[in-house]
């Protein structure tokens, strides 16, 4: 057993960029490992995006105490998870920690999941849900911990309203677990759709009508969308665009168009409103099917999954858009998204913003997960969201450790 080291480092070097791909992670989040001896696994470091990873960045650990070479690079903050199945499973040589869509939107409900169908050669006859744990503490590790050892048959974990661990004999054989958990995960969802009436296979389309018609208020479910556009600042302006082709360029101070160029539309208000409000120069709307149903509850939403609450914001408002009281409404949004890097406007999805396109598509890819959860957890009975406490931690600790990390290579 066990892989070469250089092996090693290469295989979780390729799995994160394969993760990443995907759509099973966002940004630095999730980590990958490789045993390399009885007593020793390489993983990812602490904070640095995986498109930018070589090989020699994959820290080596030890599995009995979690020690690591205090000169180099950190390891992945949940190494002590990896720990736990390495010691658990002397048979386990690859181990992928993700925040898979369908798997985490399951997890929120701290249920352990009964497994069937083919999906059971794989995965075991049980994916058991470990107990909440914020990201990074002990609590976390004891719990993964706990999951693993009560459920010697399993090959996958759920992390309540977190993510999951992935168990492999090497690479291809961890990539299946998290390939069938996905998909076994998708079809228990769709389960849940066909029992409130929705019979069909699952896709975004469908949990937004089921959520929309089951939970949305009659009045707000045909709320016309507008073209809300993107922006990007530069100093004291910001050129709007629009999805017909048309850019205005704009002052952040007014929000209206500087000398010489064409008037822009009303919208504009609400980019320069969120620029006075932000340092981020980038802005963009996403009216997916996911936002745009999750955005027309008209409520805030506090967050049900770990990343969400670190990325997006502790708790992400939910404000109004009517272009005939711009001002009023343009006002509202810029100072919801002050500490914040999303914003929903009621039946337009949501605002979103970044330092870069990195940090605003990270953002739209979590916020995506979130509408996933949220809407199931509006289907489902006895879930409850995020702490307050636990959310506003973690958000600080991503603002002032994480996202500068991911900065510096």
């Amino acid at each position: 057993m066990a892989i070469e080291k250089r092996k090693a480092q290469e295989l979780v070097v390729k799995a994160g960029l394969e993760l990443m791909e995907s759509g099973l992670i966002a940004r630095t989040w999730g980590n990958v490992s490789a045993r390399v001896e009885d007593n020793v696994f390489v993983i990812t470091p602490s904070g640095i995006p995986y498109e930018k990873l070589t090989p020699d960045d994959i820290v080596e650990v030890t599995i009995d105490d979690c020690s690591y070479d205090e000169n180099g690079l950190k390891p992945s903050s949940e190494k002590g998870v990896h720990a736990a199945a390495y010691k658990h499973h002397p048979e386990c040589d690859f181990v992928i920690h993700t925040h898979q869509i369908y798997a985490s939107a399951l997890s929120i409900t701290g249920q352990d999941l009964t497994v069937s169908g083919d999906a059971k050669a794989v995965l075991g006859a049980v994916v058991p849900n470990a107990e909440y744990g914020m990201p990074s503490t002990g609590k976390l590790k004891d719990a993964v911990d706990t999951a693993i050892a009560k459920n010697p048959a399993s090959k996958a974990i759920l992390m309540r309203h977190h993510g999951t661990v992935c168990l492999g004999t090497d690479y291809d054989d961890a990539f299946q677990v998290v390939n069938t958990l996905e998909d076994f995960c998708k079809e228990q969802m769709a389960k849940t759709l066909q029992s409130v009436g929705r019979d069909s296979s699952l896709t975004a389309e469908d949990l937004a009508a089921v959520y929309t018609a089951s939970i949305v208020a009659p009045e707000d479910r045909d709320i016309p969308q507008v073209d809300l556009g993107s922006s990007l600042r530069e100093g004291d302006t910001f050129t709007l665009f629009l999805d017909g082709g048309e850019k205005y360029v704009c002052s952040v101070e007014t929000g209206k168009s500087v000398p010489g160029e064409a008037i822009a539309p009303r919208v504009s208000e609400l980019h320069a409103a969120i620029y006075q409000h932000s340092d981020d120069v980038l802005i963009r709307n996403y009216q997916t099917p996911e936002a745009v149903a999750l955005s027309k509850k008209g409520e805030a939403e506090k967050a049900w999954l770990d990343d969400f609450t670190q990325i997006a914001g502790a708790s992400v408002s939910n404000c109004n858009w009517d272009p005939t009281s711009y001002r009023t409404d343009a006002a509202a949004i810029g100072k919801a998204a002050s500490g914040r890097n999303a914003v929903l406007i009621k039946g337009q999805g949501a605002v979103c913003t970044g330092r870069n396109p990195y940090d605003a598509d990270a953002v739209k890819l979590v916020l995506e997960k979130e509408a996933v959860a949220a809407m199931y957890a509006g289907l489902v009975s006895g879930t409850k969201p995020l702490g307050g406490p636990d959310r506003i931690i973690q958000r600080l600790v991503y603002q002032l450790k994480y996202s500068k990390q991911a900065d510096k290579k």
